[in-house]
C-alpha cells in the first residue's frame, strides 16, 4: 500500500486498523531489507587475448552487485550469482519498507489534519488595542 492510495478522509478508528495492518508489513519487511540498488555490469576480464578485448558481445556478466551509500562515499558489494534471489528479496523488502513508512506518515498526517481542523478555530482579526 502507498501512500497515494489512503483515501483522503478517514475514521479514526479506521485509520488505527489501517495503521496496524501497515505497522506489520512495515516489521515483515525489515527481517530481510537492505537499503541500496542493484546493479548488472559485464566486463571485459583484461586478458588481450580473451574474446572480450575485441567484441562487447562476449563480455564477462552480467554481474550483480548492490550499491548503496556509506560515510558519504558510493559503494558496492558483489552478489554471488547463486544468492542473487536473496540480495533481489532483501531490495523488494526495502522497497516494501519505504512504501509501508510513506503510507503510515500519510495517515498521521491525515490524523493530525483531523484533529487540527476539530480543536483549531479560524483566527480571527486584529484586534484593537484596549483604551482605558
Amino acid at each position: 500500500m502507498t501512500a497515494h492510495l489512503i483515501p483522503a478522509y478517514l475514521t479514526h478508528r479506521n485509520m488505527r486498523k489501517s495503521k496496524q495492518a501497515l505497522i506489520r508489513t512495515l516489521l515483515r519487511a525489515t527481517r530481510s531489507m537492505v537499503q541500496g540498488g542493484l546493479s548488472e555490469t559485464s566486463r571485459r576480464c583484461g586478458n588481450p587475448t580473451c574474446r572480450c578485448a575485441q567484441d562487447p558481445a562476449f563480455r564477462h556478466g552480467p554481474h550483480l552487485y548492490l550499491t548503496y551509500r556509506e560515510e558519504g562515499a558510493s559503494r558496492s558489494l558483489y552478489v554471488p550469482s547463486e544468492e542473487a534471489s536473496i540480495a533481489r528479496a532483501a531490495h523488494q523488502a526495502w522497497a516494501t519498507f519505504w512504501e509501508t513508512g510513506c503510507a503510515i506518515a500519510a495517515l498521521n498526517r491525515e490524523a493530525l489534519r483531523q484533529r487540527w481542523q476539530h480543536t483549531v478555530s479560524a483566527p480571527q482579526g486584529r484586534r484593537r488595542p484596549r483604551r482605558d
